[in-house]
């Protein structure tokens, strides 16, 4: 038997081929005794903040206060912003903020908002620099009239954004109580057992009584079902963050 299973491995894994491990496989190898199991990894629960919009929107977020630099040193008429990865500007001499949405410009006299479309551009714009950095700024100059802003969330610490289109809709998922909804690219689910919805961030779950209610960590109770979903599923996906699924 165990010349068998040693031809098995030969031929799967031929002896003169290298063999190629990371360092970390090592190194739990060398004193397989103090390392019985794997470590567990501390994964901060806590729901980030989440807007809900049934119409198009975008989320503005920031690292902290928003912050700017000019554009070009010694320059003062046109800042940038550093700490978002939006295309956001402030022409100092009219005190307004404009962003790039894509292709089309908003306009606010806060950068918390309002915002609305901007008829017309700051003419600091005209006279970016020539140079990589502002090529797809300069590409959107003038850039197309918006004829409708969409939502702008705005927020200085880490944030998620729900839009739907419209009011949600529902696919439910055979042999689970779950319902996928599928008028949004966020993932997000109701479970008709207990009527609350269920949303996947970045490995993490999260519930509340409808999107636009507060949200509580869920991923240390997730409903059996979840891990139910049939492999078939296009929401099959999320077993990967269902703990206790083999996916997982």
């Amino acid at each position: 038997e165990a010349a068998a299973l040693r031809a098995a491995v030969d031929a799967l894994k031929p002896p003169d081929q290298a063999v190629t491990l990371s360092l970390d496989r090592v190194l739990a190898c060398v004193d397989p005794g103090g390392q019985p199991q794997q470590k567990p990894v501390e994964v901060n629960l806590d729901p980030p903040t989440i807007f809900v919009s049934a119409r198009p929107a975008i989320l503005l977020m920031f690292l902290g206060e928003p912050q700017f630099k000019p554009v070009e040193p010694k320059r003062t008429d046109l800042m940038f912003a550093t700490n978002t990865n939006w295309d956001l500007f402030l022409d100092t001499a009219s005190q307004r903020y404009v962003l790039l949405n894509q292709d089309r410009w908003l306009a606010a006299a806060d950068v918390k908002g309002p915002w609305t479309p901007a008829t017309d551009l700051p003419a600091s714009l005209s006279s970016l620099p020539a140079d990589d950095n502002w090529a797809d700024v300069r590409a959107n100059l003038p850039g197309k009239r918006a004829k409708k802003a969409p939502a702008v969330f705005v927020s200085t610490q880490p944030a998620e954004l729900i839009v739907t289109d419209g009011e949600p809709s529902y696919s439910p998922i055979r042999g689970t109580k779950l319902m996928r909804v599928t008028n949004t690219d966020s993932v997000l689910f109701l479970h008709a057992g207990d009527s609350k919805f269920y949303l996947l961030v970045a490995g993490r779950w999260f519930r509340a009584a409808s999107p636009d209610a507060p949200w509580s960590a869920a991923s240390r109770d997730l409903p059996a079902d979840f891990a139910a979903i049939p492999d078939d599923d296009p929401a099959a996906f999320v077993k990967a963050s269902v703990p206790g699924t083999l996916e997982a």
